[in-house]
């Protein structure tokens, strides 16, 4: 038998121990930087086709969406509403890695159309905000759509009544926004209106206060930005969802958990 050196030994041991330590560390610094997912689209349309307004970036295909639904569920994600997020948020819950949420802002008419049926295909939970100026016009979901929605697992949410920027608006004027558009959707869907949605992904400290007052248990930013918390119920990250998610190597970093972070260090540069 082959007997170890004391030299030897000792490096094996201090070799060892550092590899142990090189682990512990990387696992607690990705705990760390880990954010839950909320992922963010607003228009899915038709091959490389959007409503007015909706090309580019913001629209993603058809094919796409249903590739991306698909790899979620092939990978065991598991899709929870916004709801109970927001809630496990509150009651400082660890959530698992691999948990996620789907939003779509705006309400558009293609949300019914393409991506509800995907959806309904994987039995995925979805919170669809409603901008409720918008309801009924061209492109846009109307109260039927969001009622047969809402049957089966789409969450219905305000994204004020006229998509107006909050932050440069009066405080009556933001109370209004956010208190008349909860009153009209729950008129429609004879559900409470609990979640709430930043037009443009934008708010501030008082905004925060005001959708607070008016009732909501919480509300989706965009990207508020590294110094802001990734546990604020009332300022929640989300990762927006573009054309450039074609590729799947980006759809799974983007929904890693890692993303938000990377991103954040990236604009900071």
């Amino acid at each position: 038998m082959r007997m170890i050196k004391p030299g030897n030994k000792l490096f094996f041991i201090l070799a060892i121990t550092a590899t142990v330590i090189f682990l512990l560390a990387g696992k607690l610094f990705l705990n760390a930087v880990y954010v839950p997912v909320i992922i963010m689209y607003h228009s899915v349309g038709p091959e490389n086709i959007a409503p007015a307004n909706y090309g580019g970036k913001l629209n993603v295909t058809t094919r796409t969406f249903e590739k991306q639904m698909k790899f979620l569920s092939d990978h065991d994600y598991n899709v929870i509403p916004l709801a109970e997020f927001v809630k496990r948020i509150k009651r400082n819950e660890r959530i698992p890695h691999k948990t996620l949420t789907i939003t779509f802002d705006d309400g558009l008419k293609n949300n019914f159309t393409n991506a509800y049926p995907v959806l309904k295909k994987y039995n995925f939970l979805a919170t669809i905000f409603i901008v409720t100026d918008f309801m009924g016009k061209k492109n846009f979901l109307t109260p039927e759509d969001m009622k047969i929605m809402q049957k089966n697992n789409i969450t219905i949410g305000s994204h004020t009544m006229a998509h107006s920027f909050l932050p440069w608006m009066a405080d009556r004027d933001v109370q209004k926004e956010l208190v008349e558009s909860k009153k009209i959707l729950k008129k429609i869907t004879g559900q409470r209106i609990d979640l709430f949605s930043y037009p443009l992904g934008r708010f501030s400290d008082k905004t925060k206060e005001i959708v607070k007052d008016a009732g909501y248990i919480g509300a989706v930013a965009t990207s508020p930005g590294r110094p802001k918390p990734s546990d604020d119920i009332y300022a929640l990250k989300r990762i927006r969802i573009s054309m450039s998610s074609d590729n799947l190597a980006v759809f799974w970093i983007e929904t890693s958990g890692y993303y938000t972070f990377i991103k954040e260090v990236r604009d900071e540069d």
